[in-house]
């Protein structure tokens, strides 16, 4: 599926996702969806039991120029 209608069909929303298809800047055009969640520790979570590639990305408002985003969380590594 591509990634552009994954992020249309899950708003506001952190999305993991298997990639099957890559531009010619190599960049995810295509890709099956692994795991989807308002909750970014879900996903990270999901991704560290896989050993593939995978492709993360959040498909809310992104912030405005001037200002900056800081996570915190815990890491089960």
């Amino acid at each position: 599926m591509k990634i552009k209608e994954l992020r249309r069909r899950y708003p506001d929303e952190w999305l993991l996702i298997r990639i099957t298809a890559v531009d010619r800047q190599d960049q995810p055009v295509e890709g099956g969806l692994v795991a989807h969640s308002k909750n970014r520790d879900e996903i990270y979570h999901e991704q560290m039991k896989r050993r593939e590639d995978l492709y993360i990305t959040y498909t809310g408002k992104m912030p405005e120029k001037g200002y900056a985003v800081a996570f915190h969380g815990k890491s089960s590594i």
